[in-house]
């Protein structure tokens, strides 16, 4: 599988474009924006987009969803099932804050625990971990691992935002992604990678 990290936005958010190489069947992870980096490479490469698939519902994670399905007419919007009621309030997903309009979203497929999508040949596991939201969602694709912002390289996601819960989150990083192997990679939404080997040593807050 292949994984290009684009960055988007004065957060800093980390968008994933991710794709099997022998059917060359795409997703975008947490489209922050409309971005050409994006739109390029799905050009460039040939790419088939399928999914549109979001860790959770923050205007910094959604805000490129609309003009890429717009552009892509066919791909499917994906999202953790208990995120539902976050994409459709725009005051709880806080986009008018972080992207100057209210974005409100309908998924067409809705994720939960153990679920699997598929990328070709490539796998994609749908592991749950609210707290930083009520439906957030981390997405195992063999050794990778995409955490959106329930971890980050020594630090995790926020909780006092609407709906987060403390330890709803210190739930999910120890007993759904600390008992991954250590050398699983760590694609997080904001900040760099890291694995989780090396978070279960060095991270303060967990």
């Amino acid at each position: 599988m292949v994984i290009e990290r684009i960055l988007a936005g004065m957060i800093g958010t980390n968008c994933y474009l991710i794709w099997d190489e022998s059917t060359l069947e795409a997703a975008v992870i947490d489209p922050a924006q409309d971005l050409p980096e994006i739109s390029d490479t799905i050009l460039r490469e040939k790419l088939i987009l399928k999914y549109i698939l979001l860790t959770h519902g923050h205007g910094d994670h959604i805000g490129g969803v609309e003009a890429i399905m717009d552009q892509n007419p066919d791909t499917k919007l994906v999202a953790g099932k208990a995120e539902s009621t976050l994409l459709t309030d725009s005051r709880l997903n806080i986009s008018r804050e972080i992207t100057g309009r209210s974005i409100v979203l309908h998924p067409d497929i809705f994720v939960s625990q153990g679920d699997t999508l598929f990328l070709g040949e490539q796998k994609l596991e749908i592991i749950e971990t609210p707290g930083h939201t009520p439906g957030g969602i981390s997405i195992l694709a063999g050794e990778a691992l995409f955490s959106g912002d329930t971890l980050f390289r020594t630090s995790i996601g926020r909780t006092d935002l609407p709906l987060g819960s403390y330890e709803d989150l210190m739930d999910s990083i120890r007993e759904k992604l600390y008992v991954l192997p250590d050398d699983t990679l760590v694609f997080p939404g904001h900040m760099d990678e890291t694995t989780i080997g090396f978070e279960k040593k060095h991270n303060p807050f967990v």
